[in-house]
């Protein structure tokens, strides 16, 4: 149940800065899905809900599930080729293993390891469950492969990877009950530099951190945990 909601929301009043101080819509004016979840204003994200009745303090560990990679849109880069010789941009099955581990491994170092929450394997009741999907990724350049780079050219040079939009889900892992649901896109660097393989998925794990970071800060606020 708390992946089905992915396709409503699709990271944010839990995960990003805010432009203010985040408020929970309430009263009748209030913009509601799901019949428990609010809309949450004063966020940089562009949908953000939460149940305001949620108890999270109950919640000491997380289950983190794999990341969702199988309905990526993928924004073509600008390209200077010409229609014959250009190539368009797409997710191998390979590269789809390798966004859901640096994923994993950012949530885990994150949250576990640097952070407050331990991880699980099964639900539990004092488990809160963790449902994210990649919903867009946007590459600044062409694919580092033999097929979508000009024979030839030795280097792409280009302002940062691209960017990601990311949908989470927060949820009970007994119940399947979801109490958050919040959306973010993130840009990775705004220097100009090389364009490869190496350099991507560098930027890639740096926003996965990013998130796992910000995850684990607002999941301790929300259970009390940072007091």
């Amino acid at each position: 149940m708390i992946k089905h909601f992915l396709g409503i929301a699709g990271v944010a009043t839990l995960v990003t800065a805010c432009t203010g101080t985040p408020t929970v819509e309430t009263g009748a004016d209030a913009e509601v899905i799901n019949g428990n979840l609010h809309r949450v204003d004063n966020s940089r994200a562009s949908l953000a809900y939460v149940d305001p009745n949620a108890d999270f303090s109950k919640y000491q560990r997380v289950l983190i599930q794999p990341l969702g990679v199988d309905n990526v849109e993928i924004i073509q880069p600008s390209n200077t080729t010409s229609a014959i010789q250009r190539k368009e941009w797409a997710l191998t099955d390979a590269d789809k293993q390798s966004l859901q581990e640096m994923f994993a491994a950012a949530m885990e170092k994150q949250l576990q390891e640097r952070g407050d929450f331990p991880l699980a394997t099964t639900p539990d009741d004092d488990v809160l469950e963790i449902v994210a999907m990649i919903t867009a990724i946007a590459p600044s350049g062409p694919k580092d492969d033999n097929r979508s780079r000009t024979p030839g050219r030795n280097y792409v040079i280009t302002e940062g990877a691209g960017s990601i939009a990311v949908a989470v889900a927060f949820g009970d892992s007994e119940t399947g009950e979801v109490l958050g649901l919040v959306k973010d896109a993130r840009s990775s660097s705004s220097f100009w530099g090389m364009n490869n393989s190496v350099t991507n998925k560098a930027e890639v794990q740096r926003v996965f951190n990013s998130w796992a970071t910000q995850i684990n800060t607002a999941l301790a606020r929300a259970t009390g945990r940072d007091q």
